[in-house]
C-alpha cells in the first residue's frame, strides 16, 4: 500500500510538472508548492510588471532624468549607472551627494512629468486581475511616486477594476529603494502584516526579487528578458519565473476566486 501512495503521488508531482512545462509562459516551477494562507499579502511592481512595452517607458524616464541631472552635471550614462547600482538615479545622486533631500521632490515631479502613451490599456491582464481573492490584500510596490504608478494604472485600465489597497512609492520607503531591506520592512508595516512569509512580490527585477527573498518574501520574477542585453534572465532566489502577470493564475491559483 505504502508504494502504491508513493507512486500515485509521483505520478501527481510528475502530471502537475508538465503542466508547467508545456507552458510558454512559465520558465521556472520550484520543486516546493508555495502554500496561500488566509494572512497571504500580495504584491505588485508597477513599471514593466503592470505593463509591458519593451522599457519605452522606462527610457522616457531615463530621459527625462538624464535631462534633470544634465543640470547638476551628470551625464545619461552616469544617471543610468546610478540607477544599475543604487536602484534608483536619485538614491545614488543622494548617496554620493549630488542632491539634498529638499531638492529630492522636485526631482521626483519632474522626471516623472513624461508622455505616458506607451502604455496601452490591457483589457486581458485587467480581466485577469479583477478575480483577485476580494479577502487578500493586494498592494502596488513602486520604486517611483504613487502619481506615476497611479498614472500607469490609468492607461492600462486597472485604476477602477483592480482592487488594491493602496501604493508603497518611494516616499513609503523614505527613499530607499527595493534593494534595500528597509523599503520591503516599510512595505509590511504599510500593509499591516508581520510576517514575511506571507508576502509575495512580482518584480521584474532580479536584484528586487534576490532582496525580497533575502528578506523572507515569496517572489515571483515577471519577464524573461533583460532590458541591458537582451538575452534571458535567471534568478534563483526567484520562486516562479513567468513572461508576464497573465500568467500569475496558471503558477498561484489561490490568489484568485475559483469559477
Amino acid at each position: 500500500m505504502r508504494y502504491k501512495l508513493l507512486a500515485a503521488l509521483f505520478v501527481a508531482l510528475l502530471l502537475e510538472s508538465r503542466h508547467f512545462a508545456f507552458s510558454p509562459t512559465i520558465s521556472k516551477l520550484q520543486p516546493t508548492f508555495m502554500t496561500i494562507s488566509a494572512d497571504t499579502v500580495l504584491f505588485l511592481d508597477c513599471d514593466d510588471c503592470l505593463y509591458q512595452n519593451n522599457w519605452a517607458t522606462a527610457g522616457k524616464i531615463t530621459d527625462s532624468i538624464a535631462a534633470y541631472t544634465a543640470r547638476l552635471g551628470v551625464d545619461k550614462q552616469k544617471a543610468y549607472a546610478l540607477y544599475q547600482e543604487h536602484g534608483t538615479c536619485l538614491k545614488g545622486m543622494l548617496a554620493e551627494g549630488l542632491i539634498d533631500e529638499a531638492g529630492a521632490e522636485d526631482y521626483l515631479r519632474e522626471v516623472h512629468s513624461i508622455d505616458y502613451s506607451d502604455i496601452q490599456p490591457d483589457e486581458e491582464l485587467v480581466s485577469i486581475l479583477a478575480k483577485l481573492r476580494d479577502d487578500m490584500p493586494t498592494w502596488i510596490f513602486t520604486a517611483s511616486t504613487a502619481e506615476h504608478a497611479q498614472r500607469c494604472l490609468q492607461r492600462i485600465g486597472l485604476s477602477a477594476s483592480l482592487k488594491h489597497r493602496g501604493i508603497v512609492d518611494t516616499r513609503v520607503c523614505k527613499l530607499e529603494t527595493k534593494h534595500s531591506r528597509s523599503s520591503f520592512e516599510a512595505a509590511m508595516a504599510t500593509a499591516g502584516c508581520m510576517h514575511p512569509a506571507v508576502c509575495i512580490l512580482c518584480d521584474d527585477s532580479v536584484k528586487n526579487v534576490k532582496a525580497a527573498k533575502a528578506v523572507g518574501w515569496r517572489t515571483v520574477l515577471v519577464g524573461f528578458t533583460s532590458r541591458d542585453t537582451g538575452e534571458k534572465i535567471h534568478c534563483e532566489e526567484a520562486d516562479f519565473h513567468i513572461e508576464s502577470l497573465r500568467a500569475l493564475p496558471e503558477i498561484l491559483p489561490d490568489l484568485f476566486i475559483s469559477n
